[in-house]
């Protein structure tokens, strides 16, 4: 029986490896390892799913079990439309949501740099930390949310020093967020 976050990650993990699925944790999980622990009662995978590959996401659905109430209609969709489709545990009520990687060169960046981290006992895939950022950074630019905000300022806070800062001021420019990401450098928005 899964009791919690961890064990839920380390199965989503291994039914990922089992059946081919690239994947990358990300959201407020992965920015409470890189930044400020926050209380989140989510869990965020991006995916990577071609056409060819909707049967392996959906096989993975399928093996999940009593123990998550799960819509395949809703994940087809999201898979074909490169969206968002959710999944919930029953007995921890933990949401997880599945972003489907949209075809464009920063979702292929970010797995190109996602990096395998000792989580628990297993090597897990995640989002660094500057990808996360600039991910955050694209939400705001939206729709501000002073969440993802405070987020942005705390991983830049921890990560200070260690982030590639070449890699986050082109990218930001290319992906027109340069003064969001100047905002949360300085922490005033």
């Amino acid at each position: 029986m899964l009791e919690g976050e961890r064990d839920i990650i380390e199965f989503l993990v291994k039914l990922f490896n089992k059946h081919g699925i690239s994947y990358v944790l990300t959201g407020s999980f992965a920015g409470s390892y890189w930044g400020r622990p926050r209380a989140t009662h989510d869990i965020d995978f991006l995916v990577e799913i071609e056409k060819p590959q909707t049967e392996k996401i959906i096989s993975v659905l399928k093996d999940l079990g009593s123990e998550f109430m799960v819509d395949l209609d809703m994940a087809k969709r999201a898979i074909k439309e490169h969206d968002q489709f959710n999944v919930i545990h029953f007995s921890t009520t933990i949401k997880i949501d599945f972003w489907v990687a949209k075809d464009n060169e920063f979702e292929k960046t970010k797995f190109n740099r996602r990096l395998a981290v000792k989580l628990f006992d297993d090597n897990v895939f995640i989002v660094t930390a500057e990808d996360l950022v600039l991910t955050k950074l694209l939400w705001c630019k939206e729709i501000m949310s002073e969440r993802h905000m405070r987020d942005c300022i705390g991983i830049l806070e921890v990560q200070k020093g260690k982030l590639d800062k070449k890699y986050l001021n082109e990218t930001a420019k290319t992906l027109g967020i340069t003064k969001l990401l100047d905002q949360a450098r300085s922490g005033d928005y």
